[in-house]
């Protein structure tokens, strides 16, 4: 099957536009396929499909459930046969890969607060079924949460014709490390990256420059100057914010989440004055940034944010 999948990979880049991002906090105490404790032990960050892309898309990112221990914090398409699908009795369904969960190198989980989008689970038992989202790992295994049917398909052995992918935007100007002006169809936009806060750099309309305010406006810059790149919005923000300004999660080609990236090396901080679907995740990694005294964590009396 792995053959037929390499032979038929279709070189596209990354659905993004299919996708607002997905993931979870996750179970607790789990001996065996347990559900968490409580519906408030869970964060939900829902993956949903746009009216532009549907499940017929695939990733470019593509991987066997085999290999997923090497992604885990990546977004990717998982394939792979399932075995069996276990439901507990509090309505939390465990998609599992292989007969003994426990020693298997993924699984899937779908939470009782949206097994209802799921009308027949057992229809992807002894199926090759692809899963999208973020991987994640509990206890050493990579799983993945669906909240949205979206998320799986079955694979046929004769795939249908993939439809066309997102469009690439390119990046025009680079104003600071949280603020980019991009190229969308012919028009200039101003795109502000959703979820993190880079110090400030001074420019024609600000004086004030905070501590790492130009490094972390260089390093955007090394990432995003003149690339393609994708803009994903997310249902918890506005459209824009009060400048007029796009509030958008970029993506590189290669799947990179760039609001991500400034905050795990240390060159962002985590925006915690709006709720976003991202902030536990960047709340850890902005943790592991401190951590590590990386970028603007290395000096350590700059553990508070100079805002």
């Amino acid at each position: 099957m792995r053959a037929f999948l390499e032979k038929n990979k279709i070189h596209i880049t990354i659905v993004l536009a299919a996708f607002i991002i997905a993931g979870s906090i996750w179970l607790s105490n789990r001996p065996g396929p347990v559900e968490p404790q409580n519906e408030n032990d869970i964060q939900p960050l829902s993956l949903q499909l746009s009216e532009t892309a549907e499940s017929q898309q695939h990733c470019a990112n593509s991987i066997d459930y085999t290999k997923a221990s090497d992604h885990v914090g990546e977004y990717a398409c998982v394939t792979g046969k399932i075995d069996h699908i276990y439901t507990s009795q509090k309505g939390v369904t465990f998609l599992n890969f292989c007969p003994d969960y426990k020693i298997c190198p993924f699984g899937a989980v779908i939470f009782g607060s949206d097994a209802s989008k799921f009308s027949n689970p057992k229809q992807y038992e002894q199926k090759i079924v692809e899963i999208t989202g973020l991987i994640q790992s509990y206890q050493s295994r990579p799983e993945i949460i669906l909240a949205d049917p979206c998320q799986i398909k079955i694979l046929s052995l004769n795939p249908a014709s993939v439809k066309k992918a997102p469009t690439l935007c390119r990046v025009v100007t680079i104003i600071d490390g949280d603020t980019i002006r991009v190229d969308i169809g012919g028009e200039t936009e101003t795109v502000r990256l959703i979820g993190i806060d880079t110090p400030e750099i001074a420019n024609s309309h600000n004086t004030k420059q905070d501590y790492f305010g130009p490094e972390a406006a260089q390093y955007t810059r090394h990432l995003l100057e003149n690339q393609s790149i994708y803009l994903i919005p997310d249902p918890m923000q506005s459209d824009r914010d009060k400048y007029n300004r796009l509030l958008r999660y970029v993506f590189l080609e290669d799947g990179t989440l760039v609001n991500a990236k400034l905050i795990r090396e240390g060159y962002a901080y985590n925006y915690i004055y709006e709720p976003f679907q991202f902030m536990n995740y960047f709340y850890t990694l902005e943790k592991q940034a401190k951590e590590n005294r990386l970028g603007l964590w290395a000096d350590k009396k700059n553990r508070a944010k100079k805002k």
